[in-house]
């Protein structure tokens, strides 16, 4: 809507006072205007709309009251009311403003009727063959406002109606929806970003002083309705920024805002979410944050790609986007511009990329789109590594409204992203999408791997697992690493390390639906040494084992006890001669809400969890085996089987 606050500046600087000079008898009229501007200038539109109606109620020809209750109800977010107004001026008088025709037109086009909006604009252009002294005293004041139209913005705005009037032919989507109420509000809604299995989002929520904040949505299922909170205790006074996830659903990338400490306004930091919690936050490197704006990272699927948006130095416009890479030693490489293909002398933002890295999305104000900001798409050279010129991704994504923060889900089909266009809860709200097949890229399986110890079951962490194509992962304190493979090819991986045989397999990767990642499990064994002693004859007394149980419950969906259980363990094991335990078997249970493979890694991040707090209280890991069992129906009461089974073998 950068058009109607433009007109909107000129009207209040120009229009208002000399016309009421000339206005006998207009008291309560003048009195009301005044108000209705005042209401304009301090953003309340919709208050001012009450101002400009009283003041129309009391003078029927007093012209600039409709035309400013027109601007007030368009930016309200009543296209139909201000056309009624505009409508009505012109009715009264067809010479009152030549601007109002663009005016009308610029209404019809932001309200999805591009054909009755080139009308307009093209009666608009028509009128410049006019004498500016045909209309009147606006006509003079409104010719700085109509040349910056002339000359930024009607030729854009023609192309924008064209396009759309045509959209058959550019059509990238279909299904196109609002999301409900429990995400979209007043307020601006933007940046979207869901979890792998569709039952978790986060987004940003902009307040009405400008304050930026991170929302968490929680559902049971993809398709249920959201339950949506702030952020935990992560959100602050200060703008919190575009978050996204990795897709290993553990690391995450988002934007700090105006701290005392940072070297910029805006600087990306990173973090591991941990059952919902970010933790373990960290600034990226100097090298990556500038003393100017930098913000809204992306990530690729595998995460050894960084992009993220800048205002640094040596741009090719506002703000550009720029690309790192993972190096061997963890770091990230320095940032390189993604040239002028991609960036463009106006502002390009939120970088999105396809599972496969091999197509970038984005949003720019400086290609010459449908509307305000648009989002287009860029294809890589895999000759040349660069990308390809950009390219408007069209309706009904884009329209002459803003459009920004695209998302898609891990399938590459359903898509997410914020626009202010007609219609909506106000501001910016998020829409769902579904995204034709030339643009998603190929098929990626996300494959969750997990190093351990034959024997013990015990994680092998900080471990690495290089791959053919000269990439390294590294598991994590759990054992895991995290790998987007091509489907329907061998996955050859090897693992050497200290005090093991050497490791060599290659595993098969299916075709998956990604809600939850493939496992594989690489199981390192320690060589053979010498023959053990035979045991000793039996006692002439032998004695039997014992064995104690305790059953730890877990929250929906966590990975950690619920409080009150960690007590329980404490006496469990206060109870029990650690030297006596000659095994400790943790079995780990979830209940038969989720699927199959997400159950049973769940399962197994609870014995995991579990085992490290008996490792922690002195038994020694190699009596410790765990086992994840996926879900459980023995319990009546769902919550009850949300548990860990700890099996104590005493001597």
């Amino acid at each position: 809507m950068r058009s109607t606050y433009l007109i909107l500046l000129s009207l209040l600087l120009f229009v208002a006072r000399p016309l009421f000079g000339q206005a006998p008898a207009r008291d309560r009229a003048v009195s009301a205007f005044d108000r209705g501007v005042q209401q304009l200038l301090d953003g309340s539109p919709r208050r001012a709309v009450r101002f400009f109606e009283a003041a129309v109620d009391h003078d029927n020809d007093f012209l600039p009251a409709r035309r400013l209750l027109g601007v007030a109800r368009d930016l309200a977010g009543d296209p139909a009311g201000a056309l009624s107004a505009y409508h009505e001026v012109l009715r009264r008088d067809s010479n009152y403003s030549r601007l109002l025709y663009y005016q009308v037109g610029d209404v019809y086009l932001r309200n999805g009727e591009p054909r009755t909006a080139l009308e307009w604009f093209e009666r608009f252009r028509a009128l410049q063959a006019r004498d500016r002294g045909d209309f009147g005293l606006p006509g003079e004041q409104e010719a700085g406002t109509e040349a910056f139209v002339l000359e930024h913005e009607l030729r854009q705005r023609i192309l924008s109606a064209q396009i759309t009037s045509d959209s058959l032919n550019y059509v990238h989507a279909s299904e196109l929806e609002r999301l409900g109420p429990e995400i979209n509000g007043p307020l601006n809604e933007y940046f979207p970003f869901f979890t792998n299995d569709g039952t978790g989002v986060l987004f940003t929520r902009q307040s009405a002083d400008g304050d930026e904040d991170l929302i968490t949505g929680r559902r049971r299922r993809a398709g249920a309705t959201f339950t949506t909170s702030r952020f935990g205790t992560f959100n602050t006074q200060q703008p919190e920024g575009m978050c996204t996830l990795v897709r290993d659903g553990e690391t995450i990338f988002f934007t700090l805002c105006h701290e005392v400490a940072s070297g910029g306004s805006c600087d990306l930091h990173a973090g591991v979410l941990i059952d919902g919690r970010i933790e373990r936050i960290a600034k990226l490197p100097d090298h990556l944050n500038s003393a100017t704006w930098d913000s809204q990272a992306a990530i690729s699927c595998d995460g050894r790609q960084l992009l993220f948006a800048s205002t640094r130095p040596g741009g090719v416009g506002g703000s550009d986007l720029y690309a790192c890479r993972r190096l061997p030693d963890g770091g990230w490489s320095e940032p390189v511009n993604l040239g002028a293909g991609v960036n463009s002398p106006g502002d390009e933002e939120a970088p999105f990329l396809s599972n496969d890295g091999e197509t970038l999305y984005f949003s720019s104000t400086g290609h010459g789109g449908l509307g305000d900001q648009d989002i287009y798409f860029s294809r890589r050279d895999p000759t040349s590594g660069r990308w390809t010129p950009a390219v408007n991704i069209g309706p009904p994504i884009n329209g002459p409204s803003r459009e920004l923060g695209f998302h898609l889900t891990p399938d590459g089909r359903t898509g997410y992203f914020a626009s202010d266009r007609a219609g909506g809860a106000g501001g910016l709200d998020i829409y769902r999408f579904r995204l034709g097949a030339s643009l998603t890229g190929r098929e990626v399986t996300y494959v969750s791997g997990y190093v351990t110890d034959s024997l013990t079951g015990a994680p092998v962490a900080d471990q690495a697992v290089p791959l053919a194509s000269g990439d390294v992962f590294r598991t994590n304190y759990a054992g895991r690493f995290f790998i987007c493979a091509p489907p329907g090819q061998g996955l050859p991986l090897t693992v050497d390390r200290a005090g093991y045989a050497p490791y060599r397999r290659t595993f098969d990767v299916p075709r998956w639906d990604n809600r939850s990642p493939y496992r594989i499990d690489l199981r390192l064994r320690r060589p053979a040494g010498p023959a053990a002693p035979p045991p000793p004859p039996p006692a002439e007394t032998t004695v039997r084992e014992e064995e104690v149980v305790l059953d730890m419950l877990f929250g929906f969906e966590q990975a950690t006890p619920l409080r009150g259980e960690l007590d329980d363990l404490d006496r469990f094991l206060g109870g029990i001669d650690l030297d006596r335990i000659a095994a400790v078997i943790v079995l780990g249970y979830t209940d038969e809400t989720g699927g199959d493979a997400f159950n049973r890694h769940l399962s197994q991040r609870r014995a995991d969890a579990v085992a490290e707090l008996l490792r922690a209280a002195g038994i020694p890991a190699d009596r410790i085996t765990t086992e994840g069992r996926g879900e459980t129906k023995a319990a009546a009461d769902r919550r009850q089987n949300r548990k860990v089974s700890i099996h104590v073998r005493l001597r």
